[in-house]
C-alpha cells in the first residue's frame, strides 16, 4: 500500500496543500476505511470519518453504476464544512475538508494537482516491481 518512504513523499505533497487558505484536513484512506495518512483536524475521530467518507464514496459508485459512468468525487455539504472525496486508484480514496465559506475554484485545482501527483506516483512505484 503506502510504505514509509512512499508516505513520507506524499506527506510533503500534503504539507503543500496545508498551505492553502480554506482547507480544515486532508486524508488518505483505503477503500475499506481505514486512514492510512491524516492531516484531520484533532477534533474529528479519524476512524469513524475514515470509514464514513469510503462508504459514503463506495454508497455514490455503486449508485454511478446506472449511469455508466464512473464517479470522480463525491461533495458533501456540513452546516460549516464542506467533504470532497476523490478516488485516488481502485484502493485509496482522498479526502479533503474544507471551510465552508471558502471559493472551490483554485483548491480544487491544487487538489487535483496532488491527486495526479500521488496517481503517478503510485504507478511509478508499481511498475518497478
Amino acid at each position: 500500500m503506502i510504505e514509509a518512504l512512499k508516505n513520507n513523499l506524499i506527506t510533503k505533497e500534503l504539507d503543500k496543500l496545508d498551505l492553502v487558505n480554506g482547507i480544515r484536513g486532508t486524508a488518505i484512506v483505503n477503500r475499506n476505511g481505514l486512514i492510512l495518512i491524516s492531516r484531520l483536524p484533532r477534533h474529528i475521530d479519524n476512524r469513524k470519518f475514515g470509514a464514513m467518507a469510503a462508504t459514503m464514496f463506495e454508497a455514490m459508485e455503486t449508485a454511478a453504476t446506472t449511469f455508466k459512468d464512473n464517479v470522480v468525487n463525491l461533495t458533501v455539504e456540513f452546516d460549516e464544512e464542506q467533504l470532497i472525496i476523490y478516488a485516488i486508484n481502485n484502493e485509496l480514496i482522498f479526502i479533503t475538508l474544507f471551510e465552508l465559506s471558502i471559493d472551490l475554484g483554485i483548491i480544487l485545482i491544487e487538489v487535483e494537482e496532488l491527486i495526479k501527483f500521488i496517481q503517478k506516483f503510485l504507478e511509478v512505484d508499481e511498475n518497478s516491481h
